[in-house]
């Protein structure tokens, strides 16, 4: 109860004051507990910020893949995976960290070391029962990337993620390229069904 409340204020404090703005005395006052217990939690504003960027993954996603056809498979994946990721609130996060990471070297390493491990894990085991062993990594990577072309866009709007049409739309695009230009595994192509 309290380690989700210190969270909750702390996201309020970040969006608001920025990463560099925002101070552990901040957040004990915002949350209404003592600094103590921030950082009986906590032990640093580092880990405070890092729990809240890998708590949006426990929190708000939960995404398996099934047995269906590899092109329906992605699908799923690139709509859930989007559905995710463009929420303003995930937005807003992502512009915080761009703007103050120079100044914060940390934000980068958090970013690193936080930002979609659950989703890239997720895919890459996915991929490896269909393209080539070497190729996993880096084609979960490139569709990754091609679903979140559009982020550069939505990060200088206010407040704006994308609707659930837009996500589909798009979705699509990415998956006749990507299906159209990835090297499938010879041994596994009889399993694969693309359209």
């Amino acid at each position: 109860m309290k380690r989700g409340g210190i969270l909750a204020a702390a996201e309020r404090l970040f969006l608001s004051l920025g990463y560099i703005g925002t101070t552990m005395d901040a957040v004990a006052i915002e949350a209404g507990v003592t600094k103590q217990t921030v950082y009986r939690y906590f032990p640093s504003k580092v880990s405070l910020f890092s729990a809240l960027i890998g708590h949006f993954d426990q929190n708000d996603a939960e995404f398996s893949f099934r047995n269906e056809a590899f092109a329906e498979e992605l699908r799923r994946y690139g709509v859930a995976f989007l559905l995710h990721h463009m929420q303003p609130r995930h937005l807003a996060f992502f512009r915080l960290m761009i703007s103050e990471s120079r100044d914060s070297s940390e934000l980068g390493d958090i970013f690193s070391e936080q930002a979609q491990p659950y989703w890239f894990g997720k895919l890459s085991a996915f991929l490896g029962g269909h393209v080539p062993e070497e190729r996993c990594k880096g084609y979960a990577q490139l569709f990754n990337a091609m679903l979140l072309a559009k982020r550069t866009f939505l990060l200088m709007r206010a407040g704006e993620g994308m609707s659930e049409a837009e996500i589909r739309t798009h979705v699509e695009l990415v998956l006749a390229v990507f299906l159209n230009g990835i090297e499938l595994d010879d041994s596994k192509k009889s399993t694969i069904a693309h359209q």
